[in-house]
């Protein structure tokens, strides 16, 4: 049987780790692609066997190139945002797909039958898939934290409304909320409720309570944002009534807090490099330079050199660490091994 290859046009970039493999692009071999196999089928309706080759090669590259979708996207990704990831991946794989090879093609019953190997651009579909993120994604996908002190009528509480409604509210927008230990970023503060009256209100008691909070970077303890903010509550008793204005000054205060830390990652993209194996302040001295040259890099700022080992800050343009440590490994004018990257710092060595 014959084999056809097809070559089809591709756009923007991006490099990752391979599904059944990585090679370099045969049309640019500064970038990769993933090199998969798939099978694809179409009936045969009233004896176009021409027509029904030509469905099952489209249905044999949609499928390759969902295979790869499915790699990279979290399996809770892909059922929320099927059907965009339908209409604007996998139904358009002339976009996608550098190059295709038959590898079979059979007829079976009323079905034609092919499979393929197919050269998938990771570049460009992780551009796609970058834009169905929401924006907390877009700015690292950072883990927010949360350590807030609750106290009544001056009395400590083992109570903790005022977080959790804070961290309801941070996840409604997308934000991944985790361990206050192993997060990017600590929403920490105190928020506070006392006693207001039971006059006038037929029965009720209200409470009035206050939340001050700074969003803080772990590692820098650079504060990103803050709030202020209080609100009163009204309940039948007053461990209910302050409960409530708990409640309600931080869902009072959430939208603005947000709002300031996503501000604050948008205009401060900045990364923690931990730079090891630099052995002459030389050294150093090229691989900022080299650095500055990045146009990503908006600047750069030593923190602290000693015994082979230097801390910088590089502040991005619109991009965080996973971004700059692609930037790295890619870089040939300062060889650097990156050895862990999370979403506001990265450790790297120097080749």
């Amino acid at each position: 049987m014959k084999r056809l290859t097809l070559l089809l046009p591709a756009a923007v970039l991006f490099a990752a780790a391979g599904c059944s493999g990585t090679r370099k692009s045969s049309l640019n071999p500064a970038y990769d692609t993933e090199v998969v196999e798939a099978e694809g089928m179409a009936p045969v309706v009233n004896g176009d066997a021409e027509g029904a080759k030509k469905a099952s090669l489209h249905d044999a590259m949609r499928n390759a190139l969902a295979l790869v979708v499915g790699v990279y996207v979290s399996q809770d990704a892909l059922v929320a945002k099927s059907v965009l990831i339908e209409e604007n991946i996998t139904s358009q794989t002339e976009g996608y797909i550098e190059k295709c090879e038959v590898l079979k093609e059979w007829r079976d019953g009323e079905f034609y039958k092919v499979r393929i190997k197919a050269h998938v651009r990771k570049e460009d579909l992780s551009a796609k898939l970058r834009n169905l993120e929401t924006e907390p994604q877009k700015l690292g996908n950072p883990v927010i934290g949360f350590d807030i002190k609750e106290f009544a009528d001056s009395k400590p509480q083992q109570t903790n409304y005022a977080e959790l409604e804070l961290k309801t509210r941070f996840a409604d927008a997308g934000f991944m909320t985790g361990e206050k230990d192993k997060a990017d970023i600590i929403i920490k503060g105190e928020a506070e409720t006392s006693f207001n009256t039971r006059e006038g209100l037929g029965g009720f008691v209200s409470y009035r309570a206050g939340i001050s909070v700074s969003a803080v970077k772990q590692g820098s303890m650079e504060t990103l944002a803050s709030m202020q903010e209080s609100a009163g509550g009204i309940d039948l008793n007053e461990t209910a009534a302050a409960r409530a204005s708990l409640i309600n000054a931080a869902k009072k205060g959430a939208d603005p807090l947000k709002e300031g830390v996503l501000k604050a990652l948008r205009e401060r993209s900045m990364v923690r490099v931990n730079l090891t194996n630099v052995k002459t302040l030389n050294d150093l001295s090229e691989f900022t330079k080299m650095l500055r040259n990045i146009p990503a890099v908006r600047a750069s700022w030593v923190r602290s050199y000693g015994d082979g080992t230097a801390v910088m800050d590089v502040a991005m343009q619109k991009a965080g660490a996973a971004d700059l440590s692609q930037l790295l490994i890619k870089n040939t004018a300062r060889p650097v091994k990156v050895n862990r990257t999370s979403s506001y710092d990265l450790d790297a060595e120097l080749q």
